[in-house]
């Protein structure tokens, strides 16, 4: 998993206009698998609580979590990774996405959080961002579940794009964030199969970034 043949950064930008939605979890787990391949990782963290940045105070992420003001030092990384403001304003929201070579727009497979995807996604086809520079990603699903089928068939119904790669729900995230690690640093059984989880989402990313760039 590299970006050495880019010029600049690759940028991911992680988005949605609803809480709760695991946004935070997986700007740095992304970040944080992204690192773990040898990249120099950049978080931005643009939200207004900085959960990014008291998850980082801990001194144990392997990446850099700094303030959105910090990109001015983006040449200095492989990737930045955005952790946007929850429920942004329709311009900020389109200057991240026209900034990122993909914006990923986490939900939880129910009404609210699909709801939020579908508004979400409006936007970015009205204000002009093509579909293959966003995707949803169902996050918090119980794998195999119906739930996860039926809201990945309704995303592809609404033309919104959806990675195949998806994330269990488990309280070990909510641990990791607690003990201000990554998730793959808990001691329980589970942990282990939540980083595969992101490391999927990760690499389903950098392809379809690759694919997009070529």
């Amino acid at each position: 998993m590299t970006t050495a043949s880019r010029s600049g950064p690759l940028v991911i930008a992680v988005a949605g206009l609803k809480g709760g939605i695991a946004k935070t979890t997986t700007a740095i787990h992304i970040a944080g698998v992204l690192a773990s391949a040898q990249q120099r990782v950049l978080l931005a963290d643009g939200d207004r609580i900085r959960t990014s940045t008291a998850w980082a105070r801990g001194g144990h992420l392997p990446f850099t979590v700094a303030p959105v003001t910090a990109l001015a030092r983006a040449r200095d990384y492989d990737v930045v990774v955005l952790d946007t403001e929850g429920g942004p304003d329709n311009t900020e929201l389109l200057e991240f996405a026209r900034t990122a070579d993909l914006t990923l727009l986490p939900t939880t497979p129910d009404i609210n959080g699909l709801d939020g995807v579908a508004q979400t996604a409006d936007i970015l086809r009205a204000g002009g961002v093509a579909s293959e520079r966003y995707s949803a990603l169902l996050t918090m699903v119980r794998p195999g579940g119906m739930k996860e089928i039926q809201a990945r068939k309704g995303l592809l119904g609404q033309q919104i794009p959806v990675l195949r790669s998806s994330v269990r729900i488990s309280e070990v995230f909510r641990d990791a964030a607690n003990a201000a690690v990554l998730v793959k640093d808990v001691r329980a059984d589970i942990a282990a199969k939540c980083w595969k989880d992101y490391e999927a989402v990760t690499a389903e990313v950098i392809a379809r970034v690759m694919e997009v760039n070529a």
